[in-house]
């Protein structure tokens, strides 16, 4: 009998590679992070320029950038000029998915499970028609890679099955590579956009 190859040394594999690309794009985006101090507002200038429309009273979720995730609250604060509704990201616990709340300005009041500022617990729940994505790496077919917590993937597939939603993935052009290893669960973007224009756009 010819031997079957062991599915789980082919997920074995892919785990570890998944771990070894985190660690190269951490890396990668701490350069990029101290090489730059207006990354924000060219990325700012690029989504207004070239980024989705973004109509009247649409809800839009940021993030309150940690670590060196790249800053997005200029294009938070333009995007409320433009009469966007705002709103954060907040997980409950680490077992589900993100909820998002509504976000008025200033700093975050609270912190969620995993220690990331978030709106206050009182605050509104918003279903957002436009997320923020961060990310650690992308490629242009719009995968992207995280942490690991799968937190964004179950949130935009859960908000997919109830109507449409568009996931804009941000982060600095160096943390693009030629492809992202996908699972099965992974949620794709629609785009992808950085600090030195359109990376990706689903068409």
């Amino acid at each position: 009998m010819v031997p079957q190859p062991d599915p789980r040394q082919h997920l074995m594999g892919h785990l570890e590679d998944k771990t070894t690309l985190r660690k190269t794009l951490a890396a990668r985006r701490q350069a990029a992070f101290e090489a730059s101090d207006d990354v924000g507002i060219r990325l700012a200038q690029v989504f207004q320029t070239n980024g989705p429309p973004v109509p009247q009273g649409a809800v839009v979720a940021g993030f309150w950038p940690i670590k060196t995730e790249i800053d997005v609250r200029p294009l938070m604060d333009h995007l409320r000029g433009l009469g966007a509704q705002l709103a954060l990201p907040y997980a409950p616990d680490r077992l589900g998915g993100l909820d998002f709340r509504r976000y008025d300005g200033g700093p975050p009041e609270a912190v969620d499970a995993w220690g990331i500022p978030s709106p206050a617990k009182d605050a509104p729940g918003l279903r957002p028609d436009i997320v923020l994505v961060p990310l650690l790496g992308f490629d242009r077919h719009g995968a992207r890679i995280g942490y690991g917590a799968g937190l964004y993937d179950r949130a935009l597939t859960q908000l997919r099955q109830g109507g449409t939603v568009i996931a804009v993935g941000v982060g600095y052009a160096a943390q693009e590579v030629d492809e992202i290893p996908r699972e099965a669960h992974d949620a794709l973007l629609d785009w992808v956009i950085t600090e030195e224009g359109v990376k990706f756009h689903a068409s």
